[in-house]
């Protein structure tokens, strides 16, 4: 298990132009040593959603294992021409592979099984989908974000967040159904890959 935090922890993921080439080479070239490149690079999200899924036991090397699986199910099921991110689209794949090791009783006591099922589904699938949300967020123009967090995440009235930004209550609201559209739009190509 040290060697293999070590190892991890030395990985970063490269530069958008090398990814990309990366990509090319394996999709288009056939080139297996992109591919293998491509799957060790992003073995910290692996490890990550390990820690998040299994956040309150220790830490299985059979768990990674499965999780690797579907890292390599997901790279190589990948279009990258579609213009949805790899890490989205992994996810689905890792998440699901690491649920179902979970689900056939490995690690837990057999009365809490249906329990448990439930709960982590559920509870991994919000925490997913927040985490995309907030990520769009960040993407969105200046304005729109702030009002965007202003009103969602901080819960503020829309008369005072406007004061606070310095506009007019209506172009707020204008800004918040241009926000809402972009954000729905951009979140319609990850449900459908999550689901």
């Amino acid at each position: 298990m040290e060697q293999y935090l070590k190892e991890i922890s030395s990985l970063c993921i490269p530069a958008p132009e090398v990814e990309k080439e990366l990509w090319h080479n394996y999709k288009k070239m056939g080139c297996t040593e992109a591919r293998q490149e491509l799957i060790k690079i992003y073995q910290p999200f692996v490890f990550k959603m390990v820690k998040q899924i299994n956040y309150d036991r220790e830490l299985d090397l059979d768990l990674i294992q499965e999780g690797n699986i579907g890292l390599i199910t997901a790279v190589d099921s990948y279009d990258p021409g579609r213009g949805v991110k790899f890490i989205s689209f992994a996810a689905h794949f890792i998440r699901g592979r690491i649920l179902d090791y979970l689900k056939k009783g490995v690690n837990k006591p057999v009365f809490q099984e249906s329990l448990f099922d439930n709960q982590l589904e559920e509870r991994v699938e919000k925490k997913y989908v927040l985490e995309k949300i907030k990520g769009l967020i960040e993407e969105l123009p200046l304005k729109e974000k702030e009002v965007i967090k202003g009103i969602y995440l901080k819960e503020k009235k829309a008369e005072i967040l406007a004061a606070e930004i310095g506009i007019s209550t209506s172009y707020l609201y204008r800004l918040q159904k241009k926000a809402v559209r972009r954000l729905r739009g951009k979140l319609s190509s990850f449900i459908k890959y999550w689901h």
